[in-house]
């Protein structure tokens, strides 16, 4: 492989040069832009293409200075800038920089030229960390004279700059560490290409880098003695949420210094902004992170701070994610035939006075979320209008995008079945066989209730398993509903029927398994048979959904509790916008597998759920879930959001936002008599006068 890299060489034919070799960028469209600046064609294979370090501008490297203060001895550790482009007429020694100082150095040669002198203008915001140790000299020239940059051969001083730390005594010896920190080393994994392509290498986005928990006096040691006479200095802090200011001003030398924690992204701290991001994009609480903060004492962001950046960067950026999310999961469904889809309506408070209707529509077969509405209760009058509206905006906006619905499973909402019955003939309706079982338990168990009627409550595990076995192991609506008939008999000891199903499939029950059967004509017997053979029931029975049910929306109902509880109140947009997060989390995390342990063996647990009432299931254990969704998020937030936040800002204004539920109701004017005896007791406002 060594004689493999050896035999590499320039682009340019001319130039013959196979040392300091950049590959092409991985990215097709930089590369493409790299091949035209070479003048070669755009379809050029760049697999094996290399453009070595003299065709690029001094500007393209990314560490271009480090090679004068002498932290890089070889040329052929610079590292290309991320938008660097090659230049057949750009011929750059590294050895021999081309620019030179602005304010020359007074030399005694004329004729050789300082490249490198500190006087120029760049050189004032490089640190004293990556500055070189300057020569010795007598205390009475120290102070005026400027530090002298490697290699100048100049007799008499170079012109001092303003304010510079380095015009002083002592400087202190540059660590080791430093040089080695810049360099790269091969690691076991990387392959040959990797090692060669240096010019993807791109500064570390702040989201990204890592960040520690530092003590207040462990970190203000750092700034306790000058570092250039390393004498005591005066330190002054400051906080702006998470961020600290440290300005270090030394009284001998006249250093003077400031620090700060953190990088700042369009003069917005880097790391208020992230800790909003985190919270939200978490679906945490503001409120309990808070508490955890103050508890540990460390520095945090105020409320009204995470507010404003939630309304201007967080919430824009989670609803055009969602939409290119959303995007991605109808296309995926459209490419398989006959969609099925399931709806069901979340509503964000128990009983009938919602003010937040989620009416979401999933792709049953591939366990995803496809569509999100959200209503609000004033929109259609009250909150049982709510559902049948909703479902119609839902079916209506994928219907636009080109969907074609073969199937969908609902409850039995009254509004959406006569909505599909009316206006979506072509469109299969079956129930879903948990919210039927779950009606029919509750009117047992409020006949159980009765004191003539108790022996029905040991009945109702058996009815509703009864129900769920009818749909699964029938292939017509007729016979799901002689099926569920034949259970009137079976709660009798009568286990032959007339009809289609005409015999108990199961085997004769003895011991233990026989029943505390009902006897006929008694009042438990004939109650039992009304709830059981409602002319409804037996109706909506014929569409019950036999290999597809709503589960799958229950979860994510359920998941919606950790974005958006019910026990605190959103704003219109913030209730979307965690609806949508619970979405991305929900879609991401539906394929999961179930967790093995180290030797293969497919892993179980027991939960007891509280409408077992005492008994256990076993249940399946799955992976942990994954957030790769959250990067993606954090992605578009800094890289895109923060640059371009107004065309963000306008996708979230197209969004219908209602008036507020109390905005139609205004306050009593007061009667003249009121008005005239307050004024007595107050004096005029500005208002008044006006």
């Amino acid at each position: 492989m060594r004689e493999a890299i050896m035999g590499r060489k320039c682009l340019y034919s001319w130039c013959k040069s196979s040392s300091a070799l950049h590959s092409f960028p991985r990215d097709a469209a930089r590369a493409r832009v790299w091949l035209r600046a070479a003048g070669w064609p755009s379809t050029t294979d760049t697999s094996n293409l290399y453009i070595c370090s003299k065709h690029f501008s001094r500007e393209s490297f990314a560490n271009w200075r480090m090679l004068d203060f002498g932290l890089v001895d070889d040329k052929s550790t610079l590292r290309l800038s991320s938008n660097a482009v090659p230049s057949p007429d750009d011929f750059f020694n590294p050895s021999e920089p081309k620019l030179c100082c602005e304010m020359a150095c007074q030399t005694e040669q004329p004729a050789k030229k300082d490249a490198s002198c500190q006087t120029h203008p760049d050189m004032k915001h490089i640190s004293t960390q990556h500055r070189w140790k300057p020569e010795r000299r007598s205390k009475s020239t120290q102070v005026k004279l400027h530090k002298r940059h490697v290699g100048c051969n100049t007799s008499t001083p170079c012109i001092p700059l303003e304010n510079d730390p380095l015009a002083t005594s002592t400087p202190l010896k540059r660590p080791r560490k430093e040089a080695e920190d810049s360099d790269f080393s091969f690691q076991p994994g990387m392959s040959e290409s990797s090692i060669y392509n240096e010019s993807t290498v791109i500064a570390t986005p702040p989201h990204i880098m890592k960040k520690f928990i530092v003590y207040e006096e462990k970190l203000m040691e750092l700034f306790k003695n000058c570092p250039v006479c390393s004498r005591h200095c005066e330190i002054k802090s400051r906080t702006v949420g998470t961020v600290l200011h440290v300005d270090q001003t030394c009284a001998h030398c006249e250093f003077h210094k400031v620090w700060t924690s953190q990088p700042y992204v369009n003069n917005i701290p880097a790391g208020n902004l992230q800790l909003a991001a985190a919270v939200l994009f978490t679906g945490s609480s503001f409120l309990q992170v808070t508490k955890f903060m103050q508890a540990f004492n460390i520095q945090g962001i105020c409320h009204t701070t995470y507010l404003k950046h939630q309304r201007t960067f967080l919430l824009p950026t989670i609803n055009w994610q969602w939409k290119q999310h959303q995007n991605s999961v109808i296309a995926e469904a459209l490419k398989g035939r006959n969609l099925v889809l399931g709806g069901d309506m979340r509503a964000d408070s128990p009983g009938h006075s919602a003010k937040y209707g989620t009416y979401s529509m999933m792709d049953l077969r591939a366990n995803k979320i496809m569509d999100i509405q959200l209503i609000q209760s004033n929109e259609v009058g009250n909150s049982q209008r709510m559902e049948k509206e909703v479902f119609e905006r839902s079916l209506r906006q994928l219907e636009q995008r080109g969907v074609t619905v073969h199937m969908i499973v609902t409850d039995r909402h009254p509004g959406v079945m006569k909505f599909i019955r009316e206006n979506r003939p072509n469109i299969l309706h079956r129930y879903d066989a948990w919210h039927m079982a779950k009606g029919v338990g509750k009117k047992i168990d409020e006949l159980a209730k009765q004191r003539i009627c108790k022996e029905v409550g040991p009945w109702k595990k058996s009815i509703v398993n009864h129900l769920y076995w009818c749909g699964a192991s029938s292939s017509t609506g007729k016979e799901i509903v002689a099926k569920w008939r034949s259970v009137v008999n079976h709660v009798q000891d009568i286990h032959e029927h007339e009809g289609e199903f005409q015999r108990c499939q199961h085997p004769p029950l003895v011991g233990d398994q026989a029943r505390l059967w009902l006897k006929p004509s008694t009042a438990a017997c004939e109650k039992l048979t009304q709830v059981i053979l409602a002319p409804k029931l037996l109706k909506d029975l014929e569409n019950l959904s036999s290999n597809y049910q709503t589960s799958g929306l229950e979860s994510y109902h359920s998941l919606i509790l950790r974005f958006a509880p019910k026990s605190v109140a959103f704003s219109f947009v913030g209730m979307l916008c965690r609806t949508q997060l619970a979405a991305m989390h929900y879609n991401e995390n539906s394929g999961r597998q179930q967790a093995t342990t180290a030797s293969g063996e497919l892993r179980w647990h027991i939960q007891y759920p509280r409408y077992r009432r005492g008994e256990h299931t076993l249940r399946l254990m799955k992976r942990n879930p994954t957030f790769d969704y959250v990067e993606r998020l954090q992605d578009l937030l800094f890289e895109s959001v923060l640059e371009q936040p107004q065309l963000f800002q306008e996708s979230l204004k197209e969004l219908k936002v209602p008036d507020h539920l109390c905005s139609q109701f205004q306050r009593p004017e007061k009667s003249e008599a009121v008005a005239q005896h307050t004024s007595r007791f107050r004096p005029p406002s500005v208002c008044d006068q006006l």
